[in-house]
Formats: C-alpha cells, structure tokens, sequence
C-alpha cells in the first residue's frame, strides 16, 4: 500500500524545510518550547521524506531497511558535520530523530502486516518522548504566561525549571518554610567564587506597561549581605555582553525578609548608547563577589506592578 500523502505535496514540504537544516532555527535565548518544537520537526520532516519515497518505491525488504537506516545515520552525521561550518550547534540528538522520523516514515508508508505493526508501535514509541517534550514545555509555556505579571514565585516544576545555577556557585532548592507567596520559596546558598550565583531563564513577557519590579529576600544571617541583580535584553545578550549595556544594581540585604522595589524606568535607561527593550527581557540574575563564606539566602514573589 503506497502512502496516502500527495507525492507533489511532500515534495512541496522537504523543499520548504530542506534550508532551515542549515539557516535559523532557536538560538540560546529562544524559549524551551520553540527549541523542543524545533527538535520534533526533524522526525517530521524525515518521516514525510520517506513517505514521499514509499510513495514512489516502497521499500518492503528488510535489506532496504538496513540500507535506509544505514543512510540515514550517514546523512545525519554529515547534515551536523556541516552545521558546524554555518554557525550552527551539532547534536546527536539531531541524528537520532533524523533516524526515528525515518523509521516513522518508512513503517507507516507500506502495507501493514504483523512484523510491519510491531515496527509501526516501536517507531511510535522512539518518538514518543520528543513529542512529549514539546507538549511538556508547551504547557510550561502557558502556565508561566496565564500567571505575568509574577515572573516567578517558585510554586510549579516549570517555574523551577526556570532556575539556572551552576552547583560550584550556587546550590538551589524549594523549601516551604520561608516565602511570601504560595506555599513555597527558593532557598539558594552562594558558593565563595569571584562570581556566584544564579539566573532565571526562559520568556518574561512584556515589561513596557509596568513601573516596577519587586521581589522578596530573607537573609539568614545578622551580617547584611551585598549582591547584584543583573537585567537584560535580547540586544544585550546576542551582542558584546558590555557591562555598561545592561542594569545593574547593588543590593544590601539585612537579617530578615527585605522587599525590593526596582523603578523599571532605571532599567530602561540603564544600557549608555540605547534604551532597553522592555518588551524583550531575556535575563534575570542576582551574583554576589567572592564571600569569604559560603551564604543562605531566600527568594520568592518576583513579580512586576
């Protein structure tokens, strides 16, 4: 049984694609959906291909298979091979849904028989977790935008998922027992190195309409406690990553719960030759510089008013 797709219209479509193998694509700011989305078109792309090939010669031996899997581990590597040449990342993950998409393809193009249903529910399940993914970060995606303007109060697993910490720097957990939002809060401890701390990633929404930026810290410790918030744009952080083009400000934390206030008109201003892209924060981060002890401190409710 040939594949019931249009032979011009998968033609049509691997035309399409063919190029974004080697131009665009997610860079490191796009979101986690965009790049999970993107990572699940390859398996998309290859299963239509080989649909387009069944629906020309099916392919019913299992030697053709062999072969086509054969090739299609040689085409993946050689696709990444190049990449690395056109400024993009290679990934072996890449390879291996380039190869699940054409057993996908190749399984579901061809008349099914009892051995043909078997490798029909293996493919499935080779692609489920990238499907997975997508619906998993899809979700993540609406959770975080239903709840702005909180940009996080550390409640969900995506928005835990948002916190990036290097563990040489900063170590991170949920904790119940101190926050001012909800039913939880994040406990980070600062390591002692030059630079440590953490940052949230992933979309913050459109900051343009409010005035503020607040969130709350708890510091455990009689002895105040200095860091850096750190705020950014998509223009800071694609370009020279210059000090001087982006917000920071200097925070003194006392013993106990400390409520900042942050005017966002001072982080428009902030960048010297430019105004910041409020409508395209990217990069939200607190360091301190080099503590003589390892520091706990408590965050929570960062949110815009």
């Amino acid at each position: 049984m040939k594949a019931s797709l249009p032979s011009w219209l998968s033609g049509l479509f691997i035309l399409l694609i063919v190029p974004f193998f080697f131009v665009g694509g997610p860079d490191v700011l796009s979101s986690i959906l965009l790049k999970n989305a993107w990572n699940f078109g390859h398996i998309i792309f290859f299963a239509v291909f080989m649909l387009l090939v069944q629906s020309l010669r099916p392919l019913v031996h299992w030697q053709s298979w062999l072969c086509v899997t054969l090739l299609a581990i040689g085409v993946g590597i050689a696709i990444e091979f190049v990449q690395r040449f056109v400024g993009r990342d290679s990934s072996w993950d890449d390879v291996l849904h380039n190869l699940f998409g054409v057993w996908l393809g190749l399984f579901w193009g061809q008349k099914p028989t009892r051995p043909v249903w078997l490798l029909r529910c293996i493919s499935l399940l080779l692609v489920t977790p990238a499907f997975w993914l997508v619906i998993y970060s899809a979700m993540a995606d609406i959770v975080m935008r239903e709840q702005f303007p909180l940009v996080n109060s550390f409640e969900s697993r995506f928005e835990l998922e948002q916190v990036h910490a290097h563990p040489l720097f900063a170590k991170t957990q949920q904790v119940n027992s101190l926050h001012t939002h909800g039913a939880y809060g994040l406990q980070v401890e600062l390591g002692t190195q030059k630079y440590a701390g953490l940052s949230l990633i992933g979309p913050y929404g459109d900051w343009s309409g409010y005035q503020f930026l607040q969130m709350d810290f708890y510091n455990t410790e009689s002895e105040p406690l200095e860091l850096v918030l750190k705020i950014s744009d998509t223009t800071h952080d694609k370009g020279t990553n210059r000090f001087d083009d982006r917000f920071n400000r200097k925070v003194v934390l006392t013993q106990g719960w400390n409520h900042i206030s942050i005017d966002l008109n001072d982080v428009r201003r902030a960048p010297r030759t430019r105004v910041m892209q409020m409508d395209k924060i990217s990069g939200l981060a607190l360091f301190v510089m080099q503590l003589p002890k390892p520091r706990v401190i408590y965050w929570d409710n960062i949110r815009l008013q």
